[in-house]
């Protein structure tokens, strides 16, 4: 359906995408305060960024003080208690897809309005991608979402002054390979059991 619209109806001289917004539609940077705040002064920094603290805040809340959010996690904790305590998962899974399609649109929003200001194909190079990962280096703490996104935010701006280009998301995929071997490891103890220990303790176990 974007496809047809880009290309389409709304396609700029027939590229795909579409005429730049106007300016009012634009969500502003912290520059543009400039003169009134001059600590602000070549702060590129737009106010998509208080979007994506308030909705930190709103999961936050929703995990950790309501109702459903106690039925979420024990859903994710364990199905077959939530479903025996009368949970209906469905329901709920279903709820949590719309809730996150609702946060992935608020920061498409905020992509559109405050760095891209018009509709274009491709204007995600990975973000969800990297959204896994900040959720999974965050320990899935919305306030720890925000300082990881941060420090990743940080990698992928380097990352475009970097050669070769691909650098950020090889940085990227080892932090996540190394987080992800540090929890199994942390999680299953490895045992070297000699031969004859082996022996037995097969020997007891029988």
């Amino acid at each position: 359906m974007e496809q047809f619209w880009i290309f389409d109806r709304w396609s700029d001289a027939g590229f795909q995408m579409t005429p730049t917004f106007e300016r009012n539609s634009w969500l502003p940077r912290l520059s543009d305060y400039a003169r009134t705040y001059p600590a602000f002064s070549g702060i590129t920094l737009h106010l998509g960024v208080i979007f994506g603290i308030l909705a930190a805040i709103v999961v936050w809340w929703v995990m950790q003080r309501s109702r459903w959010g106690y039925e979420i996690r024990l859903i994710g904790d364990n199905p077959q208690a939530a479903r025996y305590a009368g949970i209906n998962i469905a329901r709920n899974i279903v709820l949590v897809m719309m809730f996150s399609g609702a946060l992935a649109g608020l920061a498409g929003m905020s992509e559109i309005s405050g760095v891209v200001h018009r509709l274009q194909e491709r204007i995600s190079p990975g973000y969800g991608f990297t959204g896994i990962i900040v959720a999974w280096l965050a320990k899935l703490n919305p306030f720890g979402v925000i300082l990881v996104s941060i420090l990743f935010g940080a990698l992928i701006v380097a990352g475009r002054e970097v050669q070769p280009s691909g650098i950020a998301q090889l940085i990227q995929g080892f932090v996540l390979f190394a987080v992800i071997s540090s929890d199994v490891l942390l999680r299953y103890k490895i045992h070297i059991v000699r031969g004859a220990d082996r022996t037995a303790a097969v020997g007891e176990s029988t």
